[in-house]
């Protein structure tokens, strides 16, 4: 019989090349066998998940969480599957306690523990704005952003849904910070000119786009932005 080391590091083998159902089938047998630890159940419920059955993953995230109750990174694929399931006050909950379980003292969170979790956060934001949930979005946001600050993808995504939400003076707050690091990053000029035009305030949306335009000239969407605000000038002459 193969040691339970063995059998891990095959399944692993077979995870990593993308055959989950023959990575199921090793880890199923460690478990039959009594040789599965957490890290076992969790990458078994990675696997599970991955080739949709998902009540058989969530078992065994939880059967990882008996092992090792304090296994964040089971409880962050627990989270995320929950959220997938359309469980989502069990998914925030089961953030909230990687969240917690992850800080291990004042000195604040471990490096990789901190990037997955803000991650996390920010894909969970993903879905809920594509649900419409701009509220719970934007919450997801922050939290990854208090994580993370320097993810100025993420602070430009919160951006789009404070935008959406029609907190148009937040989302210039936020772009603002996108803009001293990312100067010349296109999206974020064309939503911070958007915020100030949808504000009334067409001075700062044209000095934005003209500096697009100088910095992106072969950019169609810069010069449609353009046309819009000297419509609307146009029309308030």
């Amino acid at each position: 019989m193969d040691s339970a080391p063995d059998i891990i590091t095959r399944a692993r083998e077979r995870y990593t090349v993308r055959d989950y159902h023959g990575a199921v089938l090793l880890l199923r047998e460690a478990v039959v066998e009594g040789l599965a630890y957490a890290d076992a159940h969790n990458l078994l419920g990675l696997c599970l998940a991955l080739i949709d059955r998902r009540e058989e993953a969530l078992e065994s995230f939880d059967a990882a969480l008996i092992l090792n109750p304090r296994y964040v990174e089971a409880h962050l694929n627990r989270a995320v599957l929950l959220n997938d399931m359309g469980r989502a006050d069990e998914a925030r909950a089961a953030f909230e306690l990687a969240e917690h379980l992850g800080k291990p003292d004042e000195s604040g969170f471990p490096v990789m523990v901190a990037n997955r979790l803000a991650n996390a956060h920010a894909a969970l934001a993903g879905e809920y704005r594509a649900a419409g949930a701009l509220d719970e979005a934007i919450n997801q946001y922050d939290r990854a952003l208090r994580l993370r600050p320097g993810y100025a993808d993420v602070r430009l995504s919160l951006a789009r849904a404070l935008t959406e939400r029609g907190r148009h003076a937040d989302a210039a707050v936020e772009l603002d910070e996108v803009l001293k690091v990312r100067p010349e990053w296109l999206d974020a000029m064309l939503l911070r000119g958007l915020t100030a035009y949808l504000e009334g305030d067409l001075d700062t949306a044209e000095d934005v786009w003209a500096a697009a335009s100088v910095r992106h000239p072969e950019e169609p969407r810069v010069e449609i932005y353009r046309s819009m605000l000297a419509r609307r000038r146009s029309g308030a002459a």
